[in-house]
């Protein structure tokens, strides 16, 4: 089955327009959309199968909202149904603990991403409770009172707090109407007990600067960025809003694109909120449109920005701000960049021009109904953005994931196709596809997915 049919096999996955943290920028929602290709469109030949080290069955894991997270030689998965996190051993794919989440009440069937810090897991359920399990055992250390309702971020941890972004909810009425959720809240829990410390208002964003004790949100509205105390939750700083933010791994700036008419990329001091450097960002389609997504390179060296309605990326120094170099890629969709060596690569989808919406049917009213060239992969140099290879490929529908430094993953739907970071070809490709962050996993050597039957493992090694 050629990259194409994916797809279509697997409408319900959602693209990602961001992604802010490290390495990866994000596409629009390009899967749910089947192409309309005619017969004589040429297929694209699939790469030999690689089978599994190991998989492990997990009912309903591919079809609810899963997460699977590695760290400290494990994998966790959560599952919606029950509500439970499983612990793995990420070399053998033998089952550690399985414990169950307190979700809140009855409908509210969904787990955020988890996080593990200081030998606990932290799992957040749509029904407001946080809870705290032993990464030792699995044995429930605490579980929160109910704070909100809605999709939760992955809580981050700082000191002694544990902050959490998710939703509130208006009181019942005294005839018990339905309880209204409202965007968002930000609390900050004691790592302990699970004890409020403290609670403000939050909408979608959430980063945390450990050494400085802080963690940077956006406030209900999207009105500002701010700096809080993650001990006080009291504000340390704050910008105007931003429609794109990410953090230095070095701990010392912010990188961000200004909302409305402000839009410029500009580097700030995680200190002070001062300006360290500005520099005009990609053009906005309309004033008020959201502007470039940002990512920093792996060495920190760089900051790339991608805009959505010419389809370009940007390469700016990170320590100036000065622009490296511009490339374009067929709009109208965003590339994914990642961050390899001296390499960027990006994956594109604009094969999606003519199509039909795979879920209800409906028809692209701004497409011509004509199928367009497919999108591809391929590798830019870092340097100076000279086009390295470029292969053709159709509904590319993940950021490319840089697989140690022979290959490159990108999801194609169902599957994830292993490309050569030298050349481009197509090596290898495994049955399953990301979990609900849509970025393909790798850690330790192995590439984790998502199957019918519940995760696999896969080695990415060149012999395997």
């Amino acid at each position: 089955m050629n990259a194409r049919g994916h797809a279509g096999r697997q409408g319900r996955h959602v693209g990602r327009r961001a992604v802010l943290g490290a390495g990866v920028v994000g596409v629009g929602a390009f899967a749910a959309w089947k192409v309309l290709g005619g017969a004589e469109d040429p297929e694209i030949p699939a790469p030999p199968e690689r089978q599994p080290l190991w998989t492990y069955a997990l009912n309903g894991a591919a079809a609810g909202v899963t997460w699977l997270r590695s760290a400290g030689g494990s994998l966790y998965v959560t599952s919606d149904g029950p509500l439970s996190v499983h612990a793995l051993d990420a070399g053998s794919g033998r089952r550690r603990w399985v414990a169950e989440v307190t979700g809140g009440k009855q409908g509210d069937a969904v787990l955020g991403p988890v996080t593990v810090a200081d030998g606990t897991v932290y799992a957040v359920a749509g029904g407001g409770h946080v809870n705290a399990f032993a990464d030792a055992d699995g044995g429930r250390r605490w579980a929160s009172a109910p704070l909100g309702g809605g999709s939760p971020a992955a809580p981050v941890v700082i000191g002694s707090t544990v902050c959490v972004l998710m939703q509130t909810e208006k009181a019942a009425d005294e005839a018990g109407g339905t309880r209204t959720l409202v965007e968002g809240v930000l609390c900050g829990l004691a790592k302990g007990t699970g004890r409020v410390k403290w609670r403000t208002g939050g909408n979608r964003l959430l980063l945390g600067d450990p050494s400085r004790g802080q963690v940077i949100a956006e406030t209900r509205g999207g009105e500002r960025i701010v700096a809080l105390d993650a001990d006080s939750g009291d504000e340390r700083w704050s910008l105007p809003k931003q429609d794109s933010v990410v953090l230095a791994a070095n701990g010392k700036l912010m990188y961000a694109i200004g909302a409305g008419k402000g839009n410029e990329l500009a580097a700030y001091d995680l200190s002070t909120g001062g300006r360290r450097w500005k520099s005009p960002a990609p053009p906005k389609e309309s004033a008020e449109g959201p502007g470039a997504a940002i990512t920093l390179s792996a060495d920190g060296r760089t900051v790339y920005a991608c805009e959505g309605g010419t389809g370009a990326v940007y390469a700016y120094d990170a320590a100036t701000g000065d622009r490296r170099w511009r490339a374009t890629v067929d709009a109208p969709v965003n590339p994914e960049v990642a961050s390899g060596g001296t390499a960027v690569f990006l994956a594109t989808s604009d094969g999606y021009r003519g199509a039909h919406n795979v879920d209800s049917g409906l028809q692209n009213p701004f497409s011509s109904g004509q199928k367009s060239a497919g999108g591809y992969v391929t590798a830019r140099a870092a340097a100076d953005g000279k086009q390295l290879w470029r292969t053709r490929s159709d509904s590319c529908s993940t950021a490319p994931a840089p697989a140690g430094s022979r290959f490159v993953l990108v999801g194609h739907g169902a599957e994830l196709w292993a490309y050569d970071a030298g050349t481009g070809a197509a090596r290898w490709r495994v049955q399953g596809e990301p979990g609900a962050d849509r970025v393909p996993l790798v850690a330790d050597g192995r590439a984790y997915v998502l199957t019918d039957a519940g995760v696999g493992a896969f080695s990415v090694a060149a012999s395997a």
